[in-house]
């Protein structure tokens, strides 16, 4: 019993690693492309806005 459950938690370590890896390629090539537009500097920030 204690054998099987070693290989259910090395295979979901496995699938936890590759799940990690997809996700971060995905972040990386959404990162390239930005789907955000920069912030104007000429807005001022939420801390700024609530201090003044």
């Amino acid at each position: 019993m204690a054998d099987n459950l070693c290989e259910i938690d090395l295979a979901m370590n496995m699938i936890k690693e590759e799940i990690t890896r997809e996700l971060s390629e995905c972040v990386s090539n959404q990162n390239k492309t930005s789907y955000f537009h920069p912030t104007s500097s000429e807005n001022p920030s939420f801390s700024e806005k609530a201090s003044g």
